[in-house]
């Protein structure tokens, strides 16, 4: 048996004219994942990401000063959240004031949620026409053949982490489980930063064997690091 861990990037710089890195609490949710896999079951074999900046930057702490490979693979980058919400607050406009993209302004988080979610199931739905640059589908099977091309490549009795976004590890499991569209998606709005989804696989077998842990920051000092966003 094979072990993939989806990691989700640590926190971002939400808020911030550059989203797309990570923050410095994201940074050290990542490093204290690093030594809990240190100390528990060691560190992955081969280090996978998607490439944009904040997930490669989860994937380059998480190496720190060992040998494990890392690759940028764009099966697993996150799909474009900023140009969902243009489209639907096009098509829905109302609701949309106050809800800014990334580093327009100040943004409240849990307006910017609710809108994303609003978004997002009508990206499912195929609501928001031709304009978008991936649909759900595309997405989806995107996320899914790579999930399929890696293991198929790595083979038997490794033990791999792939450092992705929460989309794409709500599609993962969707696909896993065989979740229809919309379960997958929501799937995706629970998933911590820095959180472990373990998947277990030998062939074509695939099994979900834990979903959106955090056990390294489970502990008094540590709670408020645990982030959605």
């Amino acid at each position: 048996m094979s072990t993939l861990y989806l990691i989700r990037h640590g926190q971002a710089s939400f808020g911030t004219p550059d989203y797309d890195r990570l923050s410095p609490a994201g940074m050290q949710q990542v490093a204290h994942l690093r030594e809990h896999l240190e100390a528990s079951e060691g560190l992955p074999q081969r280090l996978f990401s998607g490439r944009l900046r904040r997930q490669r930057e989860t994937a380059q702490i998480l190496a720190g000063q060992a040998a494990a490979d890392r690759e940028a693979l764009a099966e697993f980058d996150e799909y474009d959240a900023d140009a969902l919400l243009r489209l639907h607050a096009v098509r829905a406009p109302a609701g949309s004031a106050g809800v800014p993209e990334h580093g327009t302004g100040s943004i409240d988080a849990r307006a910017f949620q609710r809108r994303l979610e609003s978004a997002g199931l009508a990206w499912v739905e195929g609501a928001l026409g031709d304009d978008c640059p991936e649909t759900w589908t595309a997405f989806r099977a995107r996320v899914a053949r790579g999930l399929e091309s890696l293991m198929a490549r790595e083979g038997r009795g490794r033990r791999l982490a792939v450092c992705t976004s929460a989309g794409v590890i709500g599609a993962a499991v969707g696909h896993v489980l065989g979740l229809a569209d919309r379960e997958a998606l929501r799937l995706s709005w629970s998933i911590h930063n820095a959180s472990i989804t373990r998947l277990q696989y030998a062939g074509a077998r695939v099994s979900l064997l834990t979903f959106n842990a955090v056990p390294h920051l489970e502990r008094a000092d540590r709670l408020a690091l645990i982030t959605y966003r």
